[in-house]
């Protein structure tokens, strides 16, 4: 009897279902491993239609969180489904910088995952949840004999601080600390409770693609998007009383207006996706080839 067929150091930390729906396991049509490492695998997936699932490439694992769950490399291994939503996760995947999948694409690699694999992650998340469990005890302690030191040399300025935290905004306090920072004392108490590993000094990029500046430091810097131009979108109706925003530039619908309203959704209404044509990560002037772009080749900037 054959082994069954799986990919190397596949394991469901690996990727992300972004559906909440389930799918029947589909058929396997090719499993092919070169080297014990790169695969091209092919499903049959039967849904409301016929659907193809491929998976390709190579599981590489980068690093691992905290908690002993591992990150991956999502730019060595891809997942596609010729189903609706396996675009939708595609694009969520770019933006991400996580593999997400369709209820297709789970139900594939729930069928090949490497046993192997999976033990040794298990048993590196227990590890990690002793590890935690003992820092956290030591932590605890620690804090304490803070408290206790803070009682005894600074008796009552704990309480006096944190009652005048709780009676300030996010905004007061931002503006305290600034303020703060216009003195030579002040100054030097927040580089000690922001050390340059808490607050990095500023580093720009410029991107390639959206010709903007971002401190990669910083993940909401990260986001690379541009809104729908105005002269490419179009009102639409269905009826007098429903109605969205198409842009023809990139094709998708969005602002819709009077859907909800009406009940339960059909099949044939838009889906809302969003205000942006695309919405991914920022790519370094010095790295970006705009002929090798996906993303801004799948936009059409002709005139109409």
């Amino acid at each position: 009897m054959s082994a069954r067929p799986f990919i190397p150091g596949l394991v469901r930390e690996a990727y992300i279902a972004g559906s909440w729906h389930s799918a029947g396991t589909p058929e396997l049509i090719r499993s092919e491993v070169v080297n014990g490492e790169v695969v091209d695998f092919q499903w049959r997936a039967v849904g409301s239609a016929v659907y193809s699932v491929t998976a390709k490439g190579e599981i590489q694992q980068v690093d691992t969180d905290s908690n002993g769950t591992p990150l991956f490399d999502t730019n060595s291994f891809s997942v596609v489904c010729s189903c609706p939503d396996g675009d939708r996760q595609q694009l969520q995947s770019r933006s991400s910088n996580q593999l997400y999948v369709c209820k297709h694409g789970k139900a594939a690699l729930d069928s090949v995952l490497d046993a192997t694999a999976s033990a040794k992650i298990k048993a590196n998340k227990e590890a990690a949840v002793a590890e935690a469990r003992l820092k956290a005890e030591e932590r605890k302690k620690y804090l304490i004999e803070q408290r206790q030191l803070q009682a005894r040399e600074m008796p009552g300025e704990r309480e006096r601080i944190h009652y005048g935290l709780s009676k300030r905004s996010d905004e007061d306090i931002a503006k305290l600390v600034k303020k703060a920072a216009m003195t030579m004392d002040g100054l030097k108490a927040l580089t000690k409770i922001f050390p340059e590993e808490v607050m990095p000094p500023k580093q720009t990029i410029r991107c390639g693609r959206c010709d903007q500046e971002y401190d990669p430091q910083i993940p909401s810097d990260l986001v690379c998007r541009e809104e729908h131009p105005e002269d490419k979108c179009k009102m639409m109706w269905d009826g007098s009383k429903k109605s969205w925003e198409h842009c023809r530039r990139c094709g998708k619908d969005f602002r819709l207006d009077g859907f909800h309203s009406w009940g339960k959704r059909k099949r044939d209404d838009p889906e809302d996706e969003g205000p942006y044509c695309y919405e991914t990560v920022h790519v370094p002037m010095e790295d970006y080839d705009e002929d090798n772009d996906p993303i801004m080749q799948n936009l059409d900037d002709s005139d109409y």
